[in-house]
């Protein structure tokens, strides 16, 4: 049952590769956005109070053999007034095929009135893709063996537009802006992929909250999906997140410790298609936010009394 799990899956993979030629992370089904926005846009970078860093470990369709694994490790912070900065790298397998994706992300976060930003985010890359022809399966393939290019190298660039206040976010961003020409040769080539996102959060009252968020993104050659999340958010210390997918749903629990420790775990499951036959997805994301540093007080003014030059 296995070695035929494997071939259905092997098939799959060649058949969507080879015939839309596109990179098998063009749609990331990552959830970590929740806690992490700076997977939704380069023009997150920055847009936080803290410098953050975060690390995730997503595991697709438990109990097939060569089914999707994801490793995500990103951090970003204000590195001057309005600029903010960020990275990450990320390791993409899918049976024989792997994803290495190296990201440097600045934004500008330009301040309109009150709590009102628009923020533009640019990001420059690099993404190695790899053909793993030593199994047994994959040598008896000959589409597969036609490929000359079992590893290829290439320049990405991503970019990212926000608007964001107290209560509310939304933006476009393509997280893939350069491409490459079609040539039956290589093992991949990049397609643009594009995307939309917005959130709005709702106080209901002073522990509780709820932020209501939807993405929409579509690729070259793809149909557009979409997915729908929740976050309910007790005193911003303990979250459960049930999210709503094109072809699958996902329920979230996330906790937050001594305001800087940041853990969020996601089960997936859906009835149809290969992932019906697994024992549904595992994802969690652990992050840390850096407190900020306070300023220094002033100093004291003997002809004013002490609260008044403390509150300056």
């Amino acid at each position: 049952m296995k070695s035929l799990k494997w071939n259905l899956f092997f098939l799959c993979i060649i058949c969507g590769v080879f015939h839309t030629k596109l990179i098998a992370q063009q749609n990331d089904l990552s959830s970590q956005y929740v806690v992490n926005k700076l997977f939704l846009s380069p023009a997150y970078a920055g847009a936080g109070d803290n410098f953050e860093t975060y690390g995730t470990y997503r595991k697709n369709w438990m109990g097939i053999d060569g089914a999707p694994e994801t490793k995500y490790i990103s951090a970003n912070g204000i590195i001057h007034k309005n600029m903010g900065l960020g990275g990450n790298v990320s390791s993409y397998q899918a049976g024989i095929f792997t994803n290495l994706n190296a990201n440097l992300n600045y934004a500008y976060h330009a301040h309109l009135n009150g709590s009102s930003y628009l923020s533009l985010g640019l990001g420059f890359g690099m993404v190695e893709n790899h053909l793993d022809l030593s199994g047994k399966t994959a040598q008896n393939d000959p589409v597969v063996l036609s490929s000359t290019k079992r590893t290829s190298s290439s320049i990405d660039a991503s970019f990212g537009i926000a608007f964001r206040t107290k209560n509310l976010k939304f933006g476009v961003s393509v997280p893939s802006l350069l491409t490459q020409s079609e040539d039956a040769s290589r093992v991949y080539y990049l397609s643009p992929l594009y995307q939309g996102h917005a959130a709005y959060l709702i106080n209901i009252n002073r522990m509780w909250n709820i932020e209501p968020t939807g993405i929409i993104s579509q690729a070259k050659n793809a149909p557009i999906f979409y997915e729908i999340a929740l976050p309910i958010n007790y005193q911003n210390k303990i979250w459960l997140t049930p999210i709503y997918k094109k072809s699958s749903f996902a329920i979230g629990l996330g906790v937050s410790f001594f305001n800087n420790f940041i853990m969020n775990y996601s089960f997936e499951f859906s009835s149809k298609g290969i992932a019906g036959q697994s024992s549904g997805t595992h994802e969690i994301t652990i992050g840390w936010k850096f407190n900020k540093k306070k300023d220094d007080l002033p100093a004291p003014d003997s002809k004013k009394p002490y609260y008044q030059w403390l509150n300056k």
